[in-house]
């Protein structure tokens, strides 16, 4: 399909419905050598109708060769319609933009102070613009302040468990909201050590309970502390690139797109939009009855908290929910305990338990070789000294008991078939004495609530309840136990 496109372009034949096939047929990194195609494109990049044009441009930017850039640029210039001037920059966005980085900021500056030309053209063109200049271009690193004027910020948690969070806020001045906990402070690196928030988002002022209507929310946007927040929060001014992020149940992507074109109209020299590389987030959350807030992230915001995960396989839990979860059993936990994880996964809730408090010996065992692979990768990147064994755990027999078992338990979505997971639950119940110490603990995560139920009735001499937890996961509720052996 592609070489006939190719000979009826050179033939003069078809040309616009063959340009389009040609474009769509051709991935970013694909390079044309047709010496007869380049000339026909450059010859095409003349033509009467502005499409041809575009479309042409579009192809040629797929040539390496080192006139390209300097053509499509020129052809940019010279072309008086608006929307085909988005060929030339798509074209460009192809090459090695590095000796024409100044031309594309003075476009980029001139676009983005345009008050004549029509706005969806001009976003059209800063859509591929902004994140090309942003790749090649000398943009001043921005920090955020050290120290800065009081800000609040919502570090936001499983819902219900805004409580885990009171003991290392209690210094600042807080209190519990819908979505975390808001908590005043003059550094916010002074929060970024705590492991049991999602995230860090700041409330933006008069952007609350806004309707899902693009208009009414560039207005509040225009008319909130977004730019005091960043002359505040930041040591340099200047523009910022940024995403917008539609976060409700039924996000909107034309809601999106209007509310990036009506912020370059309010803010055109201050925010700069792209898909990545960005240094802030607006964020739009639905809160109740169609009703959105908007909040903003600080993307470029180092925060190295979990980076220790750099392998994940499926069902791996997140970090910051075995955070959680293992928050409310902390008071239970002795330092320098022997710790156990029977089902281990890819470690992450034995890291975390290790890193709540200093374990004197950790044992992690899984049946899946490569989950295992996965937690020795993450305790290694975690710094946490964990030992693991490949082998199913109902055949584990250890020499020395332990203090703790800390598991997330194998599910039915995980197993699928039921008999087997019933088998599995109750023959560990049924072993938890030979591995845990008299006086130990046991803290179990888990969806299947009636299987741990029916086995501690029927452990009932020697497994004792003393809290359990519902921990809301999307659709699914899931249940943190924790059992004391006797």
């Amino acid at each position: 399909m592609r070489d006939n496109s190719i000979d009826s372009i050179i033939a003069g034949q078809d040309i616009r419905e063959s340009l389009i096939d040609l474009k769509n047929d051709l991935s970013d990194n694909d390079e044309l050598r047709n010496e007869q195609l380049y000339d026909a494109l450059k010859h095409l990049l003349k033509d009467e109708n502005p499409k041809i044009r575009a479309n042409s441009a579009i192809v040629l930017g797929h040539f390496r060769k080192s006139t390209v850039k300097n053509i499509l640029l020129q052809g940019y210039y010279d072309e008086i319609i608006d929307y085909a001037k988005v060929g030339y920059l798509k074209g460009l966005s192809y090459q090695n933009c590095k000796p024409v980085i100044d031309e594309l900021k003075d476009i980029q500056s001139t676009l983005t102070n345009s008050t004549d030309v029509d706005k969806k053209h001009v976003q059209a063109q800063l859509k591929i613009l902004n994140p090309l200049v942003r790749s090649y271009a000398s943009h001043k690193k921005k920090m955020v302040r050290l120290l800065h004027k009081d800000v609040d910020v919502i570090l936001t948690t499983l819902p219900y468990y805004q409580f885990t969070l009171f003991d290392y806020v209690k210094k600042y001045k807080y209190k519990p909201v819908a979505r975390g906990v808001l908590v005043r402070t003059n550094s916010v690196y002074d929060l970024l050590s705590i492991r049991n928030y999602r995230e860090m988002i700041i409330p933006l002022r008069r952007c609350t309970k806004m309707n899902k209507n693009a208009d009414e929310i560039v207005s509040c946007l225009a008319q909130s502390n977004l730019m005091d927040l960043l002359d505040n929060l930041f040591d340099s001014t200047g523009s910022f690139y940024y995403k917008l992020s539609d976060r409700s149940r039924n996000a909107d992507s034309s809601l999106t797109t209007h509310i990036i074109k009506g912020l370059l109209d309010v803010f055109p020299n201050k925010l700069l939009n792209v898909t990545r590389n960005y240094e802030i987030e607006i964020i739009l959350e639905e809160v109740r009855d169609e009703k959105l807030n908007a909040y903003l992230i600080l993307s470029i915001l180092d925060n190295p908290r979990f980076d220790y995960r750099k392998e994940i396989i499926s069902n791996s839990m997140q970090p910051f929910v075995a955070a959680t979860i293992l928050e409310t059993a902390k008071n239970y936990m002795k330092p320098y305990a022997k710790v156990l994880d029977p089902f281990c996964g890819s470690g992450i809730t034995l890291i975390e338990r290790c890193l709540m408090k200093p374990t004197r010996f950790a044992l992690g065992i899984d049946v899946y070789g490569k989950g295992l692979d996965a937690a020795k990768r993450n305790s290694k990147a975690a710094n946490v000294n964990i030992h693991y064994i490949n082998k199913n755990a109902l055949r584990f027999v250890n020499s020395e008991m332990f203090d703790e078992i800390v598991t997330d338990m194998p599910t039915l979505a995980q197993m699928k078939d039921k008999d087997e997971l019933t088998h599995l639950y109750d023959s560990f119940f049924r072993r938890i004495h030979r591995h845990v110490a008299s006086g130990g603990y046991c803290f179990i995560y888990t969806s299947e609530i009636q299987l741990v139920q029916k086995n501690l009735r029927l452990n009932h001499d020697y497994l004792t309840l003393l809290d359990h937890y519902d921990v809301p996961r999307g659709r699914k509720m899931h249940y943190f136990f924790i059992i004391q052996v006797r």
